[in-house]
């Protein structure tokens, strides 16, 4: 199964038409790329101007050790080969490629970023030939253009790891957070059921054993008075005992919702005030005293989605405000303002901090990127955002900013 990438196998269509024009251009019936697989060594690219005189295919491979190729040699000593005519130079007469008529021969080496053989760029003719230097020289530029292009193809894929590295991490932190939210609810629920429930089976004893006792005394005549006594205590402890189920109905009403707001059920008609004050209740004391946090939301707006999502977005969009928006300026306000327009709810968040330049503005969804590193940032809050409400909420963030503030605003759909 061929396992290469849309970026490996773009390069080699490149590659595959360098060759084809060296081919062309030099009258050689063959120019390949030699790569190490292995121990073996194959043939990666091959021109294929003339099939006929050209006896390589790609995938063609020998044993490499000792295998006496040209290219072998090339590898080994990393320096370029010419060999004008291997029937007459009595260190070439054997070599496998005269079985296939190729009797000359020039080769450059071709290593990967870290300088360790990826193989060999070369022709090679059927009949003597002496390479003119500027062919040579041509060559070796060729390869250091090929080394260059396979650092390129390298960082790539490190940069797609990396960033698939990070999609997997931020799935597993909204998992723990999650997680997290259900121990708390569950902690919750034990210990606001606890006491009335308590009280409830306390009561229910009580109202058996007064039973119990009326019933012990059967045999013999209860005083009217008596009787009237036991009653009245069983009435007062029923009523005690649906007071004390209500307040435990309730309390199971109030934390479905909170289930609900929680994310443990996927969607709902969020309150978007209630989830900016518990979004903003995230940010320390003193930053919520020393900032004044605005609010202008439209009476009709209504937002569908999954509430931990939401606030984990506005967090995030609170603390980059705070952590670089807003460093020194004298009277900071954040304003966030949410309605509805065509399907979507629209929330934008607002500073009237320092704003950002068109490089940070461009660059600030990238992962890793932050303008305070020095202050221990590693730049994936924005990141995280956009990930969030692009992935996760189907939605798109949108950042505008100038010297007067910066304004991020998240289109969500209903």
């Amino acid at each position: 199964m061929d396992n290469r990438t849309k970026t490996e196998n773009q390069l080699l269509e490149r590659w595959q038409i360098v060759i084809n024009l060296i081919a062309q251009h030099y009258d050689v019936p063959a120019c390949l790329i030699m790569k190490l697989d292995g121990g073996n060594i194959k043939v990666e690219l091959s021109s294929d101007l003339d099939p006929i005189s050209n006896p390589y295919s790609p995938g063609d491979h020998e044993h490499f050790a000792g295998s006496g190729l040209y290219c072998e040699r090339v590898i080994n000593t990393q320096k370029p080969l010419q060999v004008i005519n291997a029937l007459t130079n009595p260190e070439w007469d054997e070599n496998p490629d005269i079985k296939l008529n190729m009797i000359s021969y020039l080769g450059v080496p071709l290593n990967w970023p870290d300088k360790s053989p990826f193989g060999t760029l070369c022709v090679l003719d059927n009949k003597e030939r002496e390479f003119p230097e500027d062919f040579r020289e041509l060559l070796e530029h060729l390869s250091h253009v090929f080394e260059l292009e396979l650092s390129l193809v390298e960082e790539i894929e490190q940069r797609k790891a990396a960033e698939e590295s990070l999609r997997i991490t931020q799935e597993k932190l909204v998992s723990a957070e999650k997680l997290a939210q259900i121990s708390q609810l569950s902690q919750g629920i034990s210990h606001q059921l606890g006491t009335p429930i308590g009280t409830g089976v306390t009561l229910a004893s009580h109202i058996n054993t007064l039973c119990g006792d009326v019933f012990k005394h059967n045999s013999e005549v209860l005083s009217i008075s008596s009787l009237r006594e036991t009653i009245a205590e069983i009435q007062n402890c029923n009523e005690m005992l649906i007071t004390e189920l209500g307040k435990s109905a309730s309390l199971l009403s109030t934390l479905k919702l909170s289930a609900q707001q929680s994310g443990l059920i996927d969607e709902c008609n969020i309150d978007v005030q209630a989830c900016i004050n518990d979004s903003w209740g995230f940010c320390s004391l003193e930053e919520q005293q020393r900032i004044q946090l605005k609010m202008n939301i439209s009476e009709d707006c209504m937002l569908l989605a999954n509430y931990v999502e939401v606030v984990d977005v506005l967090r995030q969009l609170f603390r980059n405000a705070i952590d670089h928006g807003l460093v020194g300026t004298l009277a900071p306000c954040i304003t966030v303002y949410a309605h509805n327009e065509g399907g979507n709810a629209v929330i934008k968040v607002s500073d009237n901090g320092i704003g950002m330049t068109e490089e940070v503005r461009v660059s600030a969804l990238q992962p890793f990127f932050s303008t305070a590193k020095s202050d221990g940032k590693v730049g994936l809050g924005l990141n995280f955002v956009n990930n969030l409400v692009t992935s996760t909420l189907g939605g798109q963030l949108i950042i505008t900013s100038n010297d007067a503030g910066t304004d991020i605003s998240l289109i969500i759909p209903n």
